[in-house]
């Protein structure tokens, strides 16, 4: 194998899962439009979103084997460098916010628009998940940003 065929699957694992940031980031921009338009429809794009992070972990299982598969090919070279480890600390954070701080804002949405379609009242803890979700996209996408920076600028 060539370690060129490995960078291009790494930069489509990478671009998969920061463009799933994009999009989810849209969507939920989306979703607060019509919350205030109506519930059910509300809903729907709630539903939608879910189906990202299929998407985004497959994103990461093509970049973590084609990362893999260059730190191989390249004798441990990329493992040694300053730059490389930095990255693999962003990366290790976006799985993290992604994962763990993502999907608990996620659940708490989607219970609380089930309260709400129940005929309950959540709008304060809606609100407060509006910003969390924010904070947690932006949080994305810089870090996003700065594992492209390190991978254009290798620094050692």
């Amino acid at each position: 194998m060539n370690i060129f065929f490995f960078l291009v699957l790494h930069i489509i694992g990478l671009a998969t899962m920061a463009g799933t940031t994009i999009v989810s980031y849209v969507c939920y921009g989306q979703f607060w439009k019509q919350y205030a338009l109506g519930k059910q429809g509300a809903m729907a794009i709630l539903n939608v979103t879910a189906s990202f992070r299929f998407l985004f972990a497959g994103g990461f299982l093509l970049l973590l084997i084609s990362g893999i598969g260059m730190v191989v090919l390249s004798h441990g070279l990329f493992a040694q460098q300053w730059w490389f480890r930095i990255k693999m600390g962003l990366l290790v954070l976006i799985l993290l916010n992604g994962a763990v701080y993502g999907q608990r804002l996620t659940s708490k949405l989607r219970q609380a628009m089930e309260l709400q379609l129940a005929g309950g009242n959540a709008l304060d803890s809606l609100e407060s998940l509006k910003s969390s979700i924010l904070v947690m996209h932006l949080g994305q996408l810089l870090l996003f940003a700065g594992i492209f920076v390190l991978s254009i600028y290798k620094f050692n």
